[in-house]
């Protein structure tokens, strides 16, 4: 303004709107909140930045944009956490899969190839012991002593092994990394994420141009965010009750905040500024991006002076400058990582998944001692009726013998 009103050769003094809104057209036609004041000409124009519409359009003039903004979800962040699922994470799923392909592969191999041998140039028991060796070297245990006299046999074997020792030692080197990873929860990234959880509340500011709309919305999130304005889940809070909000009940994660990243550029810093760290984060999806810019009164004669100095201000860098000094901490919390690194001792929170695991092997194991034994007592049980029928039978016979003699 000082700028403006140095160029423009006027004096201004400020005038806020009573509801402290940027304003919303009512149903009986007039505007209330700051674009109130200006369809009421109780003010020349206003600085905004304010988001062009065609329905504003028709009652107001915008200057030429300063800047482009979109509408973002705004919640809290997680709290540093190990993944217990962590030691599958140093081989992606195409590698455990080509692993596997790889070891039927070899051990299709090493079954098909004696079979272009005459049979008494294998020793009894050499493939089966060579497939089941590497079934062991994939499981880092000792080998079993092979009989084979044949090279192709050790060939296979040992560039399997060769593959092995590589692939093993690179899997150990990033799992001692990963371990020291902590992941940031960051579950909104879509305004989807946030009406798929029942209990989770959303904060908008009254009279702005999203409420507008959320009401006139036909398909889509904004529809569904629209249909539970009146509810319980949605809450209006005004822009000077933002940073309030945000330490309580968008900290406990119980809220979120939609709305224009204008907002935040302003209320995050400040939250930064009292805590240090950046404990908010926004998503990655952005609705409605429109032009921000000055608004005066309908064929004001100050938007032409105005369109050029906006330019100026614009291509100069001069704003986005101001932005920055007035806003201190604006551009730290901008994009804050989702992973982190620690030094820490391993405790059961990082490795609880490889005891699951080791579980499931413990109960399938007994399962199949369990068929196993089941299966033998069945085949003993048939062997021992076998047994007792043909005792029976030559009991019999040897009766019928010593009758008949």
């Amino acid at each position: 303004m000082d700028v403006l009103s140095m160029a423009m050769n006027f004096t201004y003094t400020y005038l806020r709107s009573l509801d402290k809104t940027w304003g919303l057209q009512k149903s009986d036609g007039t505007w209330s909140g700051m674009l109130g004041l200006i369809t009421r000409e109780q003010v020349e124009f206003t600085p905004g930045p304010v988001s062009l519409d065609f329905s504003r359009s028709q009652w107001m003039e915008y200057s030429a944009y300063f800047f482009m903004g979109g509408y973002h979800v705004l919640a809290a962040r997680g709290h540093p956490e190990a993944d217990p699922w962590g030691f599958v994470l140093p081989l992606s799923p195409i590698v455990w899969a080509t692993l596997l392909i790889a070891l039927l592969v070899v051990c299709s191999v090493m079954l098909l190839l004696p079979f272009c041998f005459p049979a008494n140039t294998q020793e009894p028991g050499s493939v089966d012991a060579n497939i089941f060796n590497c079934l062991r070297v994939l499981l880092q245990e000792d080998l079993q002593r092979t009989k084979s006299r044949w090279w192709w046999d050790r060939v296979m074997l040992g560039m399997w092994m060769l593959m092995m020792v590589v692939l093993t030692q690179s899997y150990v080197g990033n799992l001692m990394s990963l371990l020291a990873v902590r992941y940031i929860d960051q579950p909104y990234q879509r305004l989807d994420d946030v009406l798929d959880k029942s209990d989770v509340g959303i904060i908008l500011v009254p009279n702005t141009l999203i409420i507008h709309y959320l009401k006139t919305a036909t398909s889509g999130p904004l529809c569904e965010l629209g249909k539970m304005i009146g509810t319980e889940r949605v809450a209006y809070k005004l822009y000077t009750e933002l940073l309030q909000s945000l330490e309580t009940i968008v900290r406990d994660g119980s809220h979120v905040v939609f709305d224009q990243d204008i907002l935040y550029n302003t209320v995050l810093p400040r939250s930064f500024s009292r805590t240090g760290t950046c404990d908010f984060y926004l998503s990655r999806s952005s609705y409605l991006t429109t032009p921000l810019a000055m608004v005066a009164q309908k064929n004001s004669p100050f938007m032409p002076r105005l369109n050029k100095l906006a330019y100026s201000l614009v291509e100069s860098g001069l704003y986005d400058k101001w932005q920055k000094f007035s806003h201190p901490n604006s551009s730290t919390c901008k994009n804050p990582p989702r992973i982190i690194t620690v030094t820490s001792v391993f405790s059961l929170s990082n490795l609880w998944g490889m005891f699951v695991v080791l579980g499931c092997g413990f109960v399938m194991a007994v399962v199949v001692l369990v068929m196993e034994q089941m299966c033998g007592w069945a085949k003993w049980e048939e062997q021992r009726q076998v047994d007792t029928q043909d005792t029976h039978t030559n009991i019999i016979t040897t009766t019928a013998d010593h009758a008949l003699h």
